[in-house]
């Protein structure tokens, strides 16, 4: 989930430095697609970590999608707070 909240920000930095810079606007709409893959991945990553508590292992897949999901939401919050 967080590849796939990623990848398109990436291509659209690409197409910015490489191909032409008016391609910067698709990254308003990238920007909120990585905001709510981040959080979906966070919220994800939570849920997984309960079941895997009840359960009593496999809690790393879970913990690895947490810890992205905050570095994505906390990445973003840091960007619009030094843009503003």
């Amino acid at each position: 989930m967080v590849v796939l909240s990623v990848l398109p920000t990436l291509l659209v930095l690409v197409l910015v430095a490489t191909v032409d810079e008016q391609y910067g606007w698709l990254l308003i709409l990238t920007f909120a697609l990585l905001v709510a893959g981040g959080s979906a991945a966070m919220l994800a990553g939570i849920v997984g970590l309960v079941f895997a508590g009840i359960r009593r292992h496999g809690f790393v897949w879970p913990a690895a999608g947490t810890v992205l999901g905050i570095a994505l939401v906390g990445a973003a919050s840091i960007i619009l707070a030094v843009g503003s």
